[in-house]
């Protein structure tokens, strides 16, 4: 009996002084991609992609291409049952091509977009990376997390929104 009175009290103390540790252990997390990706920088250089003469002009190509295949499906749709086999095949095997080219001008804007997002990774990085060691600092963080692998994080412990603002600020 008294055996089990001394593991159960050791048991007791490990578990209060685990308890204890964890306490102090500051912890936060952050999201540094969506931090870079809301910040100022970011939406003028995605608003810049997208009312540049390249962008636009293949946006709106898939548009055009789009609307044709809604047509031609529409006018399959109503009078393909008037036509013969031969033209059956003749306006599926158009839809199919006209398909394929929109299919093509969205990859391509989808690209340029990548891209886009890429090089303000890359290029805004470090500087968020220097930041963030700054907050680490300032809060005196034992630990942080990326905020996407958190089950839970509480607003105080997510740093996202003041990478940001600090982003910003900084320029």
């Amino acid at each position: 009996m008294f055996k089990f009175v001394k593991a159960s009290a050791i048991l007791l103390a490990g578990l209060l002084f685990t308890g204890a540790a964890v306490a102090q252990t500051k912890v936060a997390v952050v999201n540094i991609q969506a931090a870079i990706m809301s910040t100022e920088k970011a939406s003028s250089k995605i608003n810049a992609l997208k009312t540049s003469s390249e962008y636009s002009q293949l946006q709106n190509s898939a548009e055009s291409i789009r609307s044709e295949v809604q047509k031609m499906a529409e006018d399959a749709q109503k009078n393909g049952v008037t036509w013969s086999e031969e033209k059956k095949a003749e306006h599926q095997r158009k839809m199919n091509f006209k398909r394929s080219d929109f299919e093509t001008a969205v990859k391509k804007l989808r690209a340029m977009e990548g891209q886009a997002v890429q090089d303000l990774q890359k290029d805004q990085l470090p500087k968020a990376k220097a930041v963030l060691e700054e907050l680490i600092k300032e809060r005196k963080l034992d630990l942080v997390l990326d905020a996407t692998a958190a089950v839970y994080a509480g607003t105080n412990a997510n740093l996202t929104e003041e990478l940001v603002k600090r982003l910003n600020a900084a320029k």
